[in-house]
């Protein structure tokens, strides 16, 4: 892929939450026509699907792989689909996956789908799933390592390495928080301070309940095409100007450095090629599931100094009206965690503030930004520089 040469033209999205009722089809169904519906094309134009895994449901994931979803849209012209994942970072994938039907012809029209229904499985199965993903069955598993364990062994050496406060590691929850409340379907909207913050039930030290994301139903779509047929189809195509990705580790123990992963260079990589850099960017969308992470993605995207990136959020840089404003749909601790659908719906986010779609949590005059993703247990990241124009 070349800087420019791809767009994605339309976009849809279901509140996040439990929602015990609504049945997984009815999910992947409704962000798809949602989608088709955004961009003001026929359905029939949509000649190959792209479903995305869900977590835990091996059921749906094998539903998706053999035709569920072009069938229940009732595509009359499709001729390709399939299953993607990636983990946390399946928005990369499908992208990527996309990206190869296009260039080399085989599609013209791509509608990626992703649902998730956590409602479906017990609290018990929700957090087995949880505690093993992303970590060794030999050597951390049996001694009681789980996602929360593993970010709060992220925050604690982070904080020990820079200096950042608890508080400043609690206000990224209340950055999340007031992006939430502008947002019809993020999941918990209720104010929330500094003080309840800190004050909350310890889940995994320094991380008290509000700083941990909790797992949601809830599901996201969106078409893509090539940016010279985007340009003839919608007013406002978004177009992926630049692109970096790094693998580090498989599992977190084996991870050379805990506080910086993989981050910086994927970031330098997506700006090189878009030729733009962070002063450029009039968002940050970061996807890191947890308050340090998010800290230090902030800081490798260039909006930060090492160990700044706290006071950032503490000051209200990136609040609704703030310098950068960051996350803007409320990410995984506020909108919900959504499996592999978390940084799907940062990407549609994206495409909505960029194309003036975000409502009241729209960014005035936005044209660039900056979103990440990553899987496992952070085992890899992809930067992605998205804009509604492209620079020469």
């Amino acid at each position: 892929m070349s800087k420019g040469e791809l767009a994605i033209i339309g976009t849809g999205e279901v509140p996040c939450g439990y929602y015990p009722d609504r049945k997984m089809l009815e999910i992947a169904s409704l962000v798809g026509y949602k989608a088709i519906k955004d961009a003001g094309v026929d359905k029939n134009q949509i000649d190959a699907v792209i479903g995305q895994m869900a977590i835990l449901d091996g059921d749906w994931n094998t539903e998706v792989t053999f035709g569920r979803l072009p069938e229940a849209l009732g595509l009359k012209n499709c001729k390709n689909t399939q299953l993607v994942s990636g983990g946390g970072g399946s928005s990369h994938a499908v992208r990527k996956a996309a990206a190869g039907l296009l260039l080399t012809g085989v599609a013209e029209m791509v509608l990626v789908i992703h649902a998730q229904k956590f409602s479906d499985f017990t609290p018990g199965q929700q957090a087995e799933g949880f505690a093993k993903a992303g970590c060794d069955p030999e050597w951390e598993i049996p001694y009681g390592m789980n996602f929360n364990a593993l970010g709060g062994m992220i925050a604690e050496r982070y904080m020990y390495e820079t200096g950042t406060t608890p508080e400043e590691i609690a206000a990224v929850s209340v950055s999340h928080r007031k992006w939430a409340q502008l947002q019809d379907n993020a999941m918990s909207k209720k104010d929330l301070t500094l003080e309840q913050v800190l004050k909350a039930k310890m889940v995994a030290t320094p991380y008290t309940t509000y700083m941990c994301n909790v797992l949601a139903d809830g599901g996201s779509a969106f078409i893509m095409t090539t940016a010279e047929r985007a340009k003839k189809l919608v007013a406002k195509p978004v177009y992926l100007l630049g692109e970096g990705s790094k693998f580090s580790h498989r599992n977190l123990t084996k991870c050379a450095d805990l506080t910086r992963m993989v981050n910086e260079p994927p970031a330098l990589e997506a700006y090189k090629m878009a030729g733009l850099g962070p002063e450029d960017m009039d968002i940050a969308q970061v996807y890191g599931a947890y308050p340090a992470n998010i800290l230090m993605f902030f800081e490798a995207m260039g909006f930060a100094k090492r160990g700044e990136a706290g006071k950032a959020f503490l000051r209200g840089d990136t609040w609704p009206g703030g310098r950068i404003p960051t996350c803007t749909n409320s990410e995984a601790m506020s909108f919900g965690h959504t499996g592999t659908g978390v940084g799907t719906a940062l990407l549609v986010e994206s495409v909505r503030q960029l194309q003036g779609k975000a409502g009241r949590a729209q960014v005035p005059g936005a044209r660039f930004l900056i979103e990440n993703c990553g899987g496992g247990a952070w085992m890899d990241n992809h930067m992605a520089i998205l804009g509604n124009e492209i620079p020469q």
